[in-house]
């Protein structure tokens, strides 16, 4: 499902935006019968402790077993680490960039092109064209399609479900915390996902700035992939997950709080039936959504991670902003020490 923003304003021009929701039912990653077809990945879903005598080994020995919620330490912990880093980061990106401003406010900044009349040159049209934020997902959507065919080279199929696939008994379960948020199975979801994330970038961005978009995206992808595997943990479910899905819900929490009436309406199909809802209509839909999966255990989509995401940019809005972003001066008062001045 996809819904498109109408009508907003952004930077004082008035512009149609297309702000998608996608609720993608097709999404091969969050499909969990489709995913557990895959035949290394069937063996890490239906794996059993058939021999007696390992049954009765202390878990911790048992390698693949869950020790309950003991798992969720160590993410959790990585969870506070790495959005700790992205606010610190953002807000450190930020101080470089009024640096720079200050350092070169007088002095025109060329901009590079190639040579004329090949691909290259127009390339570097594009680069120089498209807004920074534009140029931020750029990069986080070459990232994604890397990912996409790395998926593609069949000896590498266990090194990607090991880092790139999350679950709280994987190899790697903090780093595939982060990393998952980068990687997609199905060209239709790596395709769904990322034009999602191509049209709410410019708003969340003019709604908060670059640095505080780059940080929340990050955050949300942690704290998403931390609320699946709570609840993963609590069903004791082994089935691993991928995709962008709740990092971009962080995303359209942020939009729907901070402008509940915007209107919106469900692309492609609004060409042929003309409509339109609330934004703030859209959130309860979606929230009320993910929340009966979560009771009902409905398995055709990662819903705790949806609503993990949602929550969590709903949140953002609203109070941690102020909490977070408000109380910034003295890290970067240290930075600054740290820094010197502008030479």
């Amino acid at each position: 499902m996809f819904l498109i923003y109408r009508k907003m304003i952004f930077s004082g021009i008035s512009r149609n935006l297309d702000l998608n929701l996608v609720d993608a039912r097709n999404v091969f990653s969050f499909s969990r019968s489709n995913f557990s077809q895959l035949p290394f990945i069937r063996g890490f879903r239906s794996k059993k402790l058939l021999d007696n005598r390992r049954s009765l080994a202390p878990v911790e020995e048992i390698p693949g077993a869950s020790r309950g919620f003991r798992d969720l330490f160590r993410p959790f912990c990585f969870t506070i680490f790495v959005s700790g880093c992205s606010f610190t980061g953002a807000a450190i990106w930020q101080y470089e960039h009024l640096r720079a401003e200050f350092r070169q406010h007088s002095n025109k900044i060329n901009q590079f092109y190639g040579k004329a009349g090949n691909y290259r040159h127009m390339l570097n049209v594009w680069w120089n064209e498209l807004l920074p934020e534009q140029k931020v997902v750029a990069c986080i959507v070459t990232i994604n399609i890397g990912v996409f065919l790395l998926w593609r080279v069949v000896p590498l199929q266990r090194i990607m479900l090991t880092y790139f696939a999350s679950s709280p008994i994987s190899g790697a379960p903090c780093r595939s915390m982060l990393l998952s948020a980068f990687s997609h199975y199905s060209l239709f979801h790596l395709f769904a996902n990322m034009y999602v994330l191509w049209s709410f970038a410019p708003v969340v961005s003019h709604i908060l700035g670059l640095e505080q978009f780059v940080a929340t995206y990050l955050s949300a992808a942690v704290i998403s992939s931390f609320t699946s595997y709570v609840y993963k943990t609590f069903r004791r479910s082994r089935v691993p997950s991928l995709g962008a899905s709740g990092a971009i819900m962080g995303l359209i929490g942020i939009v729907c709080v901070h402008r509940p009436n915007s209107q919106l309406s469900i692309a492609f199909v609004d060409q042929i039936f003309p409509h339109s809802f609330s934004a703030d209509s859209a959130m309860k839909f979606l929230i009320l959504l993910d929340f009966t999966g979560i009771l009902l255990g409905w398995r055709f989509f990662d819903h705790a991670a949806h609503l993990g995401g949602m929550l969590f940019g709903i949140w953002y809005v609203k109070y941690g902003h102020r909490l977070i972003w408000h109380n910034r001066e003295p890290m970067m008062m240290k930075w600054h020490e740290f820094r010197g001045k502008p030479k």
